[in-house]
């Protein structure tokens, strides 16, 4: 790969990795109210505790290990209200099989 920092393809890769997607207090008012729920609610039905039991997660969905707000191969039905932890993929973390990573 060469110098320049990789560029995001869109291809959800990294909304199919196995793991946990933190999320902040903000990351549930944001996702809360762009889904037009209240905080409960929305924690009652899109999270879980991660792994560690530090925090709370994204549940995926049901059988697999994709984020349930993924739609189709790589489009995010939350796109704006995405977590931090999204907002930051390529610059703060990064996963194996990402196809801006084998340029």
């Amino acid at each position: 790969m060469s110098g320049e920092a990789p560029v995001c393809r869109q291809c959800g890769a990294c909304c199919r990795w196995p793991g946990d997607v933190r999320l902040t207090d903000a990351d549930i008012a944001a996702l809360a109210s762009f889904l037009g729920m209240t905080e409960p609610d929305f924690i009652a039905r899109h999270t879980r505790l991660a792994r560690d039991r530090r925090a709370l997660s994204l549940v995926e969905t049901p059988g697999t290990t994709r984020c349930e707000f993924l739609e189709g191969d790589s489009r995010c039905r939350v796109y704006p209200a995405r977590p931090e932890q999204c907002r930051g993929f390529l610059r703060t973390w990064r996963v194996a099989g990402c196809p801006a990573l084998e340029d």
